[in-house]
């Protein structure tokens, strides 16, 4: 009753504010926490806007990612489906949702909009579509002339048009002599200038539209006036801030002090203030005045000065009596006094790393090379993008940017679209960058107060984690205090937590109150804390719970992690979050040794996969006859797998010549040993055969022959195939022809990729993923390793440079051997420092409330004893070491974790085909057969099949296949009922919203309740001879590479082999059986060729076809 009472509170809690969200007259900035229902909100305001415009066209929602756009896009077409179908709910939310959707079916079936034929006209997109449909518009303004495609690996495009620029050295005039400044100013690196170079054109949206506006000597002024303008606006801040009660005694001790400096010869900053009869200015000149100020009364670190640490050293001389004494004891008064004050405490600490209003001519002439350097660069890059038919994103947002216009002289195309659009509507605005922030401000620009068009932003400042991206927090702040572009913004907050269970909020509630700054700025990044109300009552008491070892063991905290696991409910989600790939190394072999399913998509680089290097050897080997590493790799890869005894007595004869040559030499290979001389003979046959073909056929083609041909799959687990269909994939598209294509680096490409999950999405016990892809996402329980760990420093870059306000901070980096760094770049460096750390703590905040019933949370302090816990300063936990006294700290030592995992630790050994390998007999397998040209030939495809009826049918495979591996006596109807909320999570994370997520796993659990009582599918899931479920095979039929994942093949009690395809189509409407008459002529084919690839792999028995639809519970053979 009393959790009732609380719910129904926090949900009266912040109902105003969402109520009045829906007012289409109004522009609002809506702070919305985690878990606070954003994305329905969002929907309701979209609806509400529906219900008053002429066209759905007037309203333009952007998002950042496909994922979000789908999921709101979806919700808006679910409620409109379920308005259509007079659905109701008791949930008060989601009767406002069908309410809304209900008046907005009004006015389509009055304007005639027909919604329910074309959702498209409802435009919920990308922000990076929607500057692709600009920039298509207007393509010469845009300046993207012909169609270009969105490379997949720009860094390479950055780096030709940095060396390309950087080779600019031999020749004559201005742009050599800038390159020599700039290679000088790093110790003539070519490397080094070539890397930041590349960087710099990767981020420059950023610096573009300032330094191409004129003469590099012309912007000496504008950028010294930003400085100005800085250390006026800080010293401003400071003057108001410190205590005008405290000033009298701040001149008597400073005088005192700075006098007796200057007699011992220092001339630090303290020495400058033996005459200041008050508060120095707020002008630029006063800085080195208030500089001594803030070293009078902090140490070093930027603290507060103990009054038991003054000493001669600060200008207070020892003495027990007479002016000394007392000179010193007004002193320690006035720290006492002062030091209470945190916030001055800050704005002094800041004052010491404030730049010189003014370059030295020494900053100023790398400067003036870089701001001359950098568009001759940008210009090289469009080059390159021109000559390679590829561009990046930055370039289709700033093409967009082209095709709009300005203000002041706008497009035809800005016009109509100032015409059009009466609403924009903008997702996750917290990571906005200021480009982006510059498209929208072109889009509003000329808006009015009250003449009937809206911004509607939604965003949550404490989730602010892409930094990296040039996500800038503080526009959200700039914008909640002065709207955007003119658009006034009425602020709203929310409140409550629909999400996670009390306990939970409780403790993010206690926790980030002291880890967030208690003041905003939106330069710096610092945003205040907003408490949550949570609607859920705690189902754990011990929702939240600390572990933390007394020194760094990676192997405990993967037990421990271990051990969490296997006490969660099977039917429940858990996740483990990390900030790194590298920070789950351990916890990722544990899974392993446990056999624990999990899916860690996005986090192994393909590159890092053995059967990825293998093949990658191969390519080299065929390619670069003199490679000897590749050669070397190659006899030792599981399919030849010859002992480095036999390898080094085989290429120890001749160091030089080629590993062709010498597998070719019958004397050097008879004196191998019987098992060496016993691979070899068929492996050289088959290389040569591919050797012989090199430079004839497809580069691609040859190297998945041969690895067929070698017995590459069968060295792989199921999971492998998919990675090496990647990678011939790749291959094919950086060959031209029979050879490697030299402008298309193959490593750099694999090196950009990932590996890929899971195959089965239905057995995943645990999710592994970095903080920044679990964004938007929630599980049951979530366990957060590595929390003492800290991260690597960011690489100093060429320039470093922020916006504020209106102006342009830029700095130099030092050159190495000066003597003196920048103080403007020292200044900036510190900011940037300052925003990362705030980051973190912001990404530490995200990371906890993806839980919805338990946190975990386990790491590692640097020591207990002294003066108490310390941390890394980069952690997660640094800034909260007071609050680690309420934890658990245990000495990991004690318990020999670490020594028991490593002795457990299996040896390792080398992996090989036995040599008596021969291709075998087919079990099962068929799917996707590609031809030699490359081309994809697939099922037959319903493209009125959504994406959520896709994954549908992935779940239900999956599921079957599960089912039968695990026996039908484990699974009944009470079984199929638990695995929904884990299906729900699993077609959340593939990209559907949660509204179509519940309904799709609605869908599924009732199709395998049905199918299990069927007695067709119990036929066709129980244990038959050679049977198997989802079986790869791969086969070469004449001259085409056949590759096919069937989903379940046996033999029967008669002696034939069964082919069985699911297909979870369904069919409304009456002729069932013409329906099914049309798929099986529809799919004929395809089970042909999977007879065929049988056939192929030596299958001699009666092979029988047949397509199986559990949603229907029909059985055709074909």
């Amino acid at each position: 009753m009393n959790k009732n009472n609380a719910s129904g509170a926090a949900q009266r809690g912040d109902d105003p504010q969402r109520h009045r969200a829906l007012d289409p007259a109004e522009s609002f900035i809506v702070q919305a926490p985690a878990g606070s229902g954003k994305t329905e909100l969002l929907m309701q305001r979209f609806l509400s806007l529906l219900s008053t415009v002429e066209r759905p066209e007037e309203i333009l929602a952007v998002t950042f990612t496909k994922k979000a756009a789908g999921e709101m896009q979806g919700r808006i077409i679910g409620s409109l489906e379920k308005a259509r179908s007079n659905e109701t709910s008791q949930r008060p939310h989601e009767a406002k949702t069908i309410s809304l959707a209900q008046e907005v079916l009004k006015r389509d079936k009055m304007l005639g909009w027909g919604l329910s034929k074309n959702p498209g006209r409802l435009r919920v997109q990308t922000l990076d579509s929607f500057s692709s449909y600009l920039a298509r518009r207007m393509p010469i303004l845009s300046k993207s002339g012909r169609a270009s495609v969105i490379s997949d690996n720009p860094g390479e495009l950055y780096k030709e048009a940095a060396l390309r620029a950087v080779m600019l050295i031999s020749a004559s005039g201005h742009s050599a002599q800038c390159v020599e400044t700039a290679l000088r100013h790093l110790d003539n690196s070519v490397a080094s200038l070539v890397e930041r170079l590349s960087g710099m054109l990767e981020r420059r949206d950023q610096w573009l539209r300032h330094i191409k506006t004129g003469r590099a000597e012309n912007l000496r002024p504008l950028l010294e006036a930003s400085l100005k303008n800085l250390v006026e606006d800080k010293l401003r801040g400071l003057s108001l801030a410190f205590p005008g009660t405290l000033v009298p005694a701040l001149i008597k001790t400073a005088a005192y002090a700075a006098e007796n400096l200057t007699a011992n010869a220092d001339n630090g900053p303290v020495a400058r203030l033996p005459e200041i009869a008050g508060l120095p200015g707020a002008d630029a000149g006063s800085l080195s005045l208030w500089q001594g100020i803030a070293t009078f009364f902090l140490t070093k670190e930027g603290e507060w000065r103990k009054p038991g640490g003054v000493s001669v050293k600060n200008g207070f001389p020892a003495g027990k009596s007479g002016v000394e004494a007392d000179m010193k004891q007004e002193f320690k008064d006035l720290l006492e006094a002062i030091s209470g004050n945190e916030a001055l405490r800050n704005k002094l600490a800041e004052t010491v790393l404030l730049p010189a209003p003014k370059f030295d001519d020494r900053d100023w002439e790398i400067l003036d090379a870089l701001l001359k350097l950098l568009p001759i660069a940008e210009g090289i890059l469009q080059e390159v993008f021109a000559e390679t038919g590829a561009v990046d994103f930055q370039s289709v947002a700033l093409s967009a940017l082209n095709a709009l216009g300005s203000v002041d002289d706008p497009t035809d195309l800005l016009l109509t679209l100032d015409y059009r659009i009466k609403h924009i509507l903008v997702d996750e605005y917290q990571d906005t960058s200021y480009g982006q922030l510059k498209l929208l401000e072109t889009l509003v620009a000329g808006w009015e107060n009250g003449d009937g068009r809206t911004l509607f932003l939604v965003g949550d400042p404490m989730q602010s984690i892409f930094g990296f991206r040039e996500a800038e927090v503080g526009l959200f702040l700039n914008a909640r205090t002065n709207g955007v572009n003119g658009v006034r913004l009425s602020p709203l907050t929310l409140k409550t937590n629909f999400r996670s269970d009390a306990g939970i909020i409780n403790w993010v509630n206690k926790t980030f109150y002291w880890a967030f700054p208690s003041h905003e700025d939106p330069f710096t990044g610092a945003v205040r804390f907003e408490k949550s109300v949570a609607v859920k009552g705690s189902s754990d008491a011990d929702a939240v719970r600390t572990l933390l070892t007394d020194r760094r063991d990676d192997a405990f905290e993967a037990e421990t992690a271990i051990s969490i696991i296997k006490n969660t409910p099977a039917d429940e989600t858990v996740a483990i979050l990390c900030r790194s790939r590298i920070h789950l190394v351990e916890i990722i072999r544990a899974l392993k040794r446990e056999r624990i399913t999990f899916r860690a998509k996005g986090l192994d680089a393909l590159g890092d996969r053995p059967v990825i290097y293998d093949l990658m050897s191969l390519v080299r080997a065929l390619t670069h006859p003199y490679d000897r590493t590749a050669w070397l790799s190659i006899l030792r890869a599981p399919w030849l797998g010859l002992s480095l005894k036999d390898i080094h007595a085989l290429c120890s004869a001749d160091t030089d010549a080629p590993v062709w040559s010498l597998l070719n030499d019958a004397a050097l290979v008879g004196a191998l040993s019987n098992d060496a001389k016993a691979r070899l003979v068929p492996f050289i046959v088959k290389l040569g055969n591919a050797m012989a073909l090199n430079g004839r056929m497809p580069l691609a083609q040859l190297v998945e022959g041969l690895w067929i041909e070698l017995g590459g799959p069968a060295c792989v687990e199921p999971r492998d195939l998919t990675d090496a269909e990647t990678f011939f994939e790749t291959l094919s598209s950086v060959s031209a022809g029979a050879v490697l294509d030299p402008s298309k680096n193959l490593a750099s490409r694999i090196a950009a990729l990932k590996a890929g999950g899971a195959d089965n999405y239905a057995a995943i016990k645990v999710d592994l993923m970095t903080i920044h892809s679990a964004k938007g996402l929630e599980f049951d329980h979530v366990i957060i390793p590595g929390l003492g760990k800290k991260t690597r420093g960011d690489t100093r870059k060429l320039l470093l440079w922020m916006e504020r306000g209106g102006d342009l901070l830029l700095a130099p980096v030092e050159k190495k051997t000066a003597g003196a760094s920048s103080t403007v770049y020292d200044y900036l460096a510190a900011v940037a420092k300052k925003k990362s750390e705030l980051e973190r703590r912001r990404l530490f905040y995200v990371a906890a409330t993806r839980a919805k019933k338990t946190l975990r949370l386990i790491g590692h302090v640097k020591s207990t004893s002294g003066d108490g816990i310390t941390v890394e300063p980069s952690s997660f936990l640094s800034g909260l070491e007071d609050l680690l006294t309420e934890v658990i700290v245990t000495d990991s030592g004690g318990k020999k974790i670490s020594g028991q995992a490593e002795h457990n630790r299996p040896r390792l050994r080398l992996k090989r085909l036995p040599i008596s390998w021969t291709p075998p007999a087919p079990a099962a397998p068929a799917v996707t057969v590609f031809d030699t040209s490359g081309h994809d030939e697939k099922a037959p495809e319903f493209y009125w099949a959504g994406q959520s009826v896709r994954h549908l049918g992935t779940l239900v495979h999956g599921y079957l296949a599960m089912i039968g591996k695990d026996g039908l006596d484990k699974w009944n109807e009470k079984r199929v009922v638990a695995e929904k909320d884990r299906i729900m999570g699993v077609l959340q994370s593939l990209g559907l919203g949660r509204v179509e997520a519940v309904k799709r796993a609605s869908d599924a659990a009732r199709i395998l309740t049905a199918a299990l009582n069927d007695a067709r599918l119990r036929w066709i899931l129980k244990d038959h001879k050679e049977g198997a479920f989802e079986y790869a095979l791969t086969a070469v039929i004449g001259r085409e590479i056949v590759r096919s994942v069937i989903d379940r093949t046996f033999v029967d009690e008669d002696g034939v082999r069964w082919v069985i395809d699911y297909k979870t189509g369904i069919h409304e409407g009456g002729n069932v059986e013409g329906f099914l008459k049309a798929e099986a002529e529809r799919y004929a084919p395809q089970l042909e060729r999977y007879a065929a690839a049988l056939a192929a792999g030596g299958e001699t028995r009666p092979i029988k076809k047949a397509l199986y639809y559990p949603a229907l519970l029909k059985w055709v053979e074909v």
